[in-house]
């Protein structure tokens, strides 16, 4: 796929998250998809729709899509987010990257993590 119908397919996806559209979302994974999120793993369509089930009753948001780049047909995407645990432990927001490898049109593989700078990175 093309640098533009990936960013397409990216926003199309967060706005369908965003609208807890869950049948949706399930449209953009391949069915032997996995996600990485936190300490866990998810494999398969069935784990992934339990994790998106899982995130909308946690209240996970994207408030901001900071950066898109692309390499080949992986995705990066760096990202602020909140949820209730976020707010829980007294963060209004996290900033996030989720890289998101495609094949075929489909997510194949997507992995969610913490961004972070170490100030000796500003130097």
């Amino acid at each position: 796929m093309q640098e533009s119908d990936l960013k397409t397919v990216i926003a199309a996806y967060l706005e369908a998250y965003d609208q807890r559209a869950l049948s949706t979302c399930m449209d953009f994974f391949a069915q032997d998809a996995t996600i990485h999120f936190a300490m866990g793993t998810y494999r398969g369509h069935q784990a992934i729709e339990k994790w998106h089930q899982d995130r909308f009753a946690a209240d996970m948001r994207v408030t901001r899509v900071d950066e898109i780049r692309m390499d080949g047909d992986t995705v990066i995407v760096d990202v602020t987010a909140t949820s209730k645990v976020a707010r829980a432990w007294r963060f209004d927001s996290v900033a996030g990257r989720v890289t998101v490898v495609f094949r075929q049109g489909k997510i194949h593989e997507a992995e969610f993590g913490l961004r972070t700078a170490l100030p000796i990175e500003r130097w």
